[in-house]
C-alpha cells in the first residue's frame, strides 16, 4: 500500500520519502513503482519523462526519523492494527514538526484513538486524517489539493 501512496504523491509532483524498516521491502516497493509507471507509459497514461520524473522524486529511506523529520505530511500505511498504528504515531510525534499533518491509511480503526497516541491529541485529532486509499491507489488526472492550514 505504501508504495502506491508514494507513487501517487510523486506523480503529482511532490518530493516523497518512502520508508520501511526493511531495506528489502523498500527495494521491492521501488520495483513495484517502476513497474506501475512503466505500465502507465505503455498504456499512454503518462509520458516516459513524467514516469522518470516521478521515480526521481521518491527517496527510499530506511530510518524513520530521517524520512519524516522535516515532512509537512506523513501518511502511514502500516498493518491495520490499532496498537501498531498508535506506536507509530507516538514515534512520529516525537520527530515531526508541530505543523506536520499526520495521516493514517486506516479503513476501519478509530482515527481519534490513533491520534490520542500523540502528545497533543486535541490538536492532532483535528489534523490526523484517514486517507483510506483502498487496496490499490492509481494514478489519475485528479489529485487531492494538499495545503497547510493557514496560520
Amino acid at each position: 500500500m505504501g508504495h502506491g501512496i508514494a507513487q501517487v504523491a510523486a506523480t503529482a509532483g511532490y518530493q516523497t520519502r518512502l520508508t520501511d524498516a526493511s531495506p528489502d521491502a523498500l527495494t521491492a516497493a521501488m520495483r513495484r513503482i517502476v513497474s506501475n509507471l512503466t505500465g502507465a507509459v505503455s498504456r499512454s497514461k503518462i509520458t516516459q519523462d513524467d514516469a522518470d520524473a516521478a521515480t526521481a522524486r521518491i527517496a527510499p529511506v530506511v530510518d524513520l526519523a530521517a524520512a519524516v523529520r522535516d515532512a509537512d505530511l506523513v501518511i502511514e500505511a502500516v498493518a491495520e492494527d490499532l496498537d501498531i498504528k498508535e506506536q507509530l504515531f507516538r514515534q512520529l510525534d516525537a520527530v515531526v514538526g508541530g505543523d506536520a499533518v499526520l495521516a493514517t491509511n486506516t479503513s476501519s480503526l478509530s482515527v481519534t484513538r490513533i491520534a490520542n497516541a500523540t502528545r497533543q491529541p486535541a490538536r492532532e485529532k483535528l489534523r490526523a486524517r484517514s486517507s483510506a486509499f483502498g487496496s490499490r491507489p492509481r494514478v489519475s488526472s485528479t489529485v487531492p489539493d494538499i495545503r497547510r492550514p493557514p496560520g
